[in-house]
Formats: C-alpha cells, structure tokens, sequence
C-alpha cells in the first residue's frame, strides 16, 4: 500500500517516525516539542542508562545528494556530541541499499545495521501491515491519504457533482489541523446524527464540514453533496435505507435563505433533519453562516418550533486556543509556494506571534496572506505591511488583487459566477461571457488574447475553481466565498454592470440570486424599479416567443406589484393560461402571481395548471393549490385526480419516512421464554390508530372543501402499509464506528509562548 507523505509537514512526519519505531522497537520512544533538536527527534533508552536517539528528514522534494551533504556537514556533528549507544535514521527519500550503505558509513559506529535506516519504502511496508493500522489512524492526514482508504473515498460518491466534492475536499486536506472542534464535531455526529457549522465567513467551516465528511466516508459512507434541491436527498435516502450515507451541504441556506422561507421550504428542510436524526446509518452535516442561521430563525416558526438549532455547532475563534492558531499558521506556510525571503519575513522578530494573536485572525485570512499567487509582484521589504492590512481590514481582502493585478476580462468571468449564485457550466460560461462583451463596455487593455479559453485560464485556480463534473463536462466555482462577499459590496451599486450580467447569463438561477439580494438587502431595494424595467424589456419578447414560463415566472416574481411592467405580466399570464400545455416547475411562484392579477385573469379552463403540478412534493405548496382550485371552483377531472395522487404520494412518504414521529415504543412489549429468550408483542392496530389519527390531524391545515370534492381518504394508506418492516428498522440498532482517538497531532500541551516558539523554532 502506498501513503501520501507529502501531505504531512515535518513536525507530523516526526511524529509518525516516533510512532512507527516505538512499535518496530517494542520501546517507549520519548517526543520532544517541536523546535531546535539539536539532532534529536525521539529518544528510547537501551537498557538503563543507554541512550537511543531517532532522526527525522522529511526532505521529498531533496535531492538525494544534498541530503547526503546535509548529513555530513550537519547532522554528522550533532551525533558525535550526543554520542549516542543507538542511532535510527528516518526519511521520506526513496533509498536504495547503495544509499543506505552510504548513510550507514556516514554514522559509523551510531548506526548499527542497515535496519536503522528507514526509507519511503520501509515506511509504507510497514504501515500497510494490518497490524499497524493503528498508527496510521492516529495521524489523520495519512490515512485519508492511503490508497485503501482513497479507493474507498473516491468509489463512495452518489453523484457527479458529489465525486468532484469529494476530489476538492482530499485535494484540500494537507492544510488541515486536527483541532478540539474536530473531535467536538464527530461526537455531535455520533449523538445526533445531523451537525449545523456556524460561523462568521472564513472561520473553518466549510474545512471542518469537509474533514468530517471525509473521516464518514472513509469508514464506508457513501456520500451525496445537496446543492439546492432536497428532493434528490430524500429520494436517495428511501431507495437506500439499509445503506450508510452521509449528506453533505455546504452554505445551507446561503442566498436562497428567503426563497426557501416564503415558498416554505423550510418544512421540507426540517423533516428531512429530522429523519436523518432518527436513522443511525445516516448523517448530515451542514454549514451555515452565523447571520443567515439567525435570520432564517427568526423568520421561520418551523425552524423555531422543531428546534433545529439543537443541532448547531457555533465556531469562533475563542474556540481556538494559541496553539491551534500556530499549527494553523504553520501548516499554511509549509505547505505554501511562498518564496523564503517572504517566509523570513513572517519569522522576523517571531512576528507570527502578531498573526496568531491579532483579533481578526481566522483560517480564510492565513490561507490568503500565504498564497503569493494572490499578490502577485508584491516585493518582499512591503510584505508584512500587505499581512497587517489584511488582518485589519479583511472585509477589503481581495480588493487589491481584484482590482489592481486582474484585468475586465478576468473580473467579467468572476462576475458572472459570482452572478450565477456561485457556479455555472462551462457552456454557460462561455455563452454568457461573449455575450457580455457584446453588450457591457470593456476595456480590453493590451493586445493579448482576450477570448474564453484564454481569459479563464487566467481566472483558474485565483479567483475560480474548473471541476470537472463527467466526461468532458465542467463547472466554475469560485476559488474562495470570500470573492463573492467582496464583488457584492463592491458592486451593489453597479446598477448597468448588474443588469448587464444578468441579461448575459439569461438563467433562472441568476434571477433567483438577484431576488435573493434584494430579500437580504445587498443591493438597495430603490434599484429594483429600475433593474426590474431594464430585464424585462430586454427579456419579455423573445422569452414570451420561446414560451419559457419558468424564466418568465422567476423574472415576474421579482416584484409583481410594479405598475409600470404590470401589463406585460398580465400579457405573459394569459398567454400561459391558453398555451397548449405548458409546463414548468415554479407553481409556487405562479399561483402567489396569478392570485394577485386577478380578476384581471379570466381563464377559459386550467388545463396549463396541469403539467406545472405533475412533482409537488411539499405539503405547503399542496395546501396553496387545494386553496387555488376551491377558490375558483375548479372541476378538471384530471386536476382533481392528479391532487388525490399526489396527496397519496407525498402522505406514504410521510408515513414511510415517519415524519409522523409514531412513538413505537408505546406499542412494544418484551416477555420471556422460560429458556430466556426474549419475544416481542407488537400491537399492530395501536401503531395504524395512531398513524391514522396523526395523517388526519395533519391534514387539518388542508382545504377541506377540495378533499371532500375528491373524496380523499387515508383508511387507504394505512391499509397497505406494512407496520412489520416499520417495527424492524425500528428495533434495529447501528452499532457507531466512531474512534475519537484516531487522530494525530504534531504537538499538544498548553499555548505557551515557548511552545508557540518550538512550532516556529528553524533548525
């Protein structure tokens, strides 16, 4: 088996050659703090009074005669003043038997035999015997990083969208620090199954969200990222139950937040935790920001009622002692393209104590200030004046790169994603970027190639991330959520550059997103007139032509109280009403449209409502629709027998998923075999009771003038549900996998200023 040693920094590598000739010695080997060795990375006594030592070089990117010189003019004389009775050699360099004679000779007489000498190839031996796999558990970044556990990773994906997650989350874990909130995280995972990340923007969560994920994963989890559309989860959650999933969304809520309120999502939202909450092969985890969670909170009784912040895991930086911050800080830095001249900036007069204790630090900061491809042909001597603005104004972080070292074009691709709600096809890209420079002024600067090809390579792995999502199929996403946050209060008044990015893009999710900013107030609700009026008479005709009702719904539902475009809805409404059968999915939108137009709307039948409610699969747009049809009386036999299906349907759901919480306990009792073996008595006809009174209070909130007209009646659905199987996965019992103690860490103990010191220590 082969581990990925590339992925640890050297204090970690010590730590694990420490680990691994502990075992191979059968002896204690003592760890010293990380700082100046004095060629000493774990001692071991030979007998009472005998001194053993270890040495560590993690030295991957050396090549092998430098290595050689190191040793010989360093380490040589090191070892001749500890004089020590053994000495035992550990690197990652590949080494042949030539190589190792050749360190042998170096470390004449400390070095006993060749077997003293570890190379790439003894470690990875070693470490794949079954035997050892504890060694490797406990240094994390290992063992995600193995093959085994890799090929388990990478064939736990449900979806497309999901193996690319998967990709960028392993592709993102060499920067990762096992911290308190790491093992915090997985003991809410193991008691509640469902865990809530909050946090202000660039505090770990999101990296914290990934590393949970991947620890599930690797211990056999398949996994499946949520994007927008809960649907699919649920779907995946009932053809899988007896599988182990572990459900993923990042930024919950995020910019949808008021969408997924006023369409009542939220009760959508909400069951789906909770049946995750009761299901031990399940987990779920989230992340949300700290305002957003607050805000949707109060908006939302559902929230309120069923107690979803029980499941939330608020990060902050008080979270974080000094020396999480300093492993953090250093890990960035060596894992960093950051020139030495730029690293000895940060390590005069030990200013990365400044860093680690600056009251704006968080992850997101470290992360930025140590990637110079971000700032560019900045010198050295003004380097620690960008790290200190940077802290203290982090709202502006990407303000200088952005501004001052991209050009129009790089800043339209970004724009676009941006105004896409954050991703956008590869297709679409292309499409909407031509478009732009069709119709926005650009200043196109030199004379280099400014076509797509060109210009998103330049955008790629700055300010956007290219995924490839299937064969020869990909998706940008932005490089950091940050540069969201940036262009957005950055640009808010922009209202040409904004409209212009919107008619380029010609999406629902851009018209989504823009209904979303105003909801939240990110762009000043005086604008919408004006953007409202300049979309629609640049989209109406031809998106009324091409009759594309969704895109024409979502652009209506922007503001459907505007006098000045109110004929035109009315226009666009009625030629849906009498088109030949149209279709879409946004029925929410449209009835909440269509009741407000009225009675200016006369319909001569509702036959277009037909093929817009074929996949209702939530209760309160149910209950929209029944008010719908009893207020206009609506006697369509295949309206009426669709409600009944689709009531049916999402009501075995409700039953199969119990979303009902039937307290089966109630209904079991255990008595005994004289031998003692136990039996179990179920009451069958107390658990269809409570089912069906719980389906008829349930449907209290629905029009009851519609489920009388189409007789609807749960004495069906109860019949023909099976209780035995319900019972079953009741009683079953998952038995955890968790081990808290399979994690690795380079240094523990208090947050001195020694030990900060030691983290930071040169040799």
């Amino acid at each position: 088996m082969e581990y990925d040693f590339s992925k640890l920094n050297d204090r970690e590598f010590e730590v694990l050659a420490a680990s691994v000739i502990e075992k191979e010695q059968k002896n204690k080997v003592e760890i010293f703090k990380s700082g100046r060795d004095g060629g000493v990375d774990g001692r071991f006594w030979v007998g009472e009074k005998k001194e053993g030592i270890i040495q560590c070089k993690h030295y991957l990117e050396t090549t092998y005669p430098k290595l050689i010189s190191k040793l010989k003019t360093e380490e040589l004389v090191k070892v001749k003043k500890l004089n020590p009775s053994k000495y035992i050699f550990v690197t990652s360099k590949k080494l042949s038997r030539i190589n190792k004679l050749e360190i042998k000779d170096i470390f004449h007489p400390y070095i006993h035999t060749e077997e003293d000498i570890w190379g790439l190839e003894d470690l990875n031996t070693f470490l794949s015997r079954k035997e050892n796999q504890d060694i490797v558990e406990r240094n994390y970044k290992l063992w995600i990083t193995s093959t085994s556990v890799l090929d388990i990773i990478y064939s736990n994906a449900i979806k497309g969208r999901s193996k690319v997650t998967i990709r960028e989350i392993e592709e993102r874990s060499y920067r990762y620090v096992i911290t308190e909130n790491h093992i915090k995280g997985l003991r809410i995972l193991e008691e509640n199954n469902v865990i809530i990340l909050t946090g202000e923007p660039g505090i770990g969560k999101t990296t914290l969200a990934d590393n949970l994920a991947i620890h599930y994963i690797a211990k056999g989890y398949e996994f499946c990222d949520i994007e927008e559309n809960i649907s699919e989860a649920e779907s995946l959650f009932r053809e899988n139950e007896q599988k182990k999933i572990i459900f993923y969304c990042d930024d919950f809520l995020g910019s949808n937040m008021y969408d997924a309120i006023n369409n009542k999502k939220d009760s959508h939202i909400v069951k789906f935790i909770n049946r995750i909450r009761k299901d031990k092969s399940k987990k779920f985890i989230l992340t949300s920001r700290t305002n957003i969670l607050n805000k949707a909170y109060s908006l939302s009784h559902i929230f309120q009622n069923f107690k979803i912040r029980d499941n939330e895991f608020l990060l902050t930086i008080g979270n974080l002692t000094n020396i999480d911050k300093a492993k953090i800080l250093y890990n960035h830095i060596y894992h960093s393209n950051l020139p030495e001249q730029f690293i000895d900036v940060i390590y005069k007069d030990k200013r990365y104590k400044e860093i680690i204790k600056h009251r704006n630090f968080n992850p997101r900061i470290i992360e930025f200030i140590t990637d110079s491809s971000v700032f560019g042909n900045l010198k050295p001597e003004s380097y620690w004046e960008y790290i200190i603005k940077s802290l203290n104004e982090p709202e502006v972080i990407w303000a200088t790169y952005f501004q001052n070292q991209t050009d129009d074009c790089v800043r339209a691709l970004t724009f676009l994603t941006v105004y896409n709600n954050g991703k956008i096809s590869e297709d679409n890209l292309r499409k909407s970027y031509n478009s732009f420079l069709s119709i926005h002024p650009v200043n196109l600067g030199d004379h280099s190639d400014k076509t797509f090809e060109a210009v998103r390579k330049l955008a790629t792995k700055s300010l956007l991330n290219r995924n490839l999502i299937e064969d020869n199929k990909y998706e940008y996403v932005l490089f950091n959520p940050s540069i969201a946050d940036f262009v957005l209060s950055s640009y808010s008044n922009e209202i040409d550059l904004i409209c212009n990015l919107i008619k380029s893009l010609e999406t629902e999710a851009s018209i989504d997103f823009l209904h979303a900013l105003f909801r939240s107030n990110k762009i000043n609700s005086r604008f919408l007139n004006m953007i409202l009026e300049d979309l629609f008479g640049y989209f109406y005709e031809h998106k009324l032509s091409e009759e594309d009702w969704d895109f024409l719904i979502a652009l209506s539902y922007l503001d459907f109280f505007n006098e000045n475009i109110n004929k035109r809805v009315e226009i666009f409404l009625k030629a849906l009403i009498n088109a030949d059968r149209p279709s879409g999915h946004r029925i929410w939108e449209l009835l909440m449209i269509l009741s407000e137009f009225e009675p200016e709307i006369k319909y001569k039948d509702f036959k277009f409502l037909y093929y817009f409610i074929f996949n209702i699969d939530d209760d309160n747009t149910l209950k929209k629709l029944l008010d719908f049809v009893d207020e206009h009386n609506i006697a369509d036999e295949d309206i009426l027998i669709q409600i009944d299906d689709l009531l049916e349907k999402y009501l075995r759901s409700f039953v199969d998923n119990n979303d009902l919480s039937i307290d089966f306990a109630k209904y079991i009792s255990q008595s005994y075999y004289h031998e003692g073996y136990p039996e179990i008595d179920v009451d069958i006809h107390g658990i269809e009771n409570e089912i069906r009174d719980n389906l008829d209070s349930f449907l209290d909130g629905f029009n009851i003038n519609v489920l009388d007209r189409i007789c609807f009646d749960t004495s069906n659905i109860v019949s023909s549900i099976d209780v035995d199987s319900m019972v079953t996965r009741y009683l079953e019992n998952y038995e955890p996998d968790y081990d808290r103690d399979a994690h690795g860490s380079y240094f523990s103990g208090s947050s001195g200023e020694d030990d900060i010191d030691a983290i930071f220590e040169r040799s």
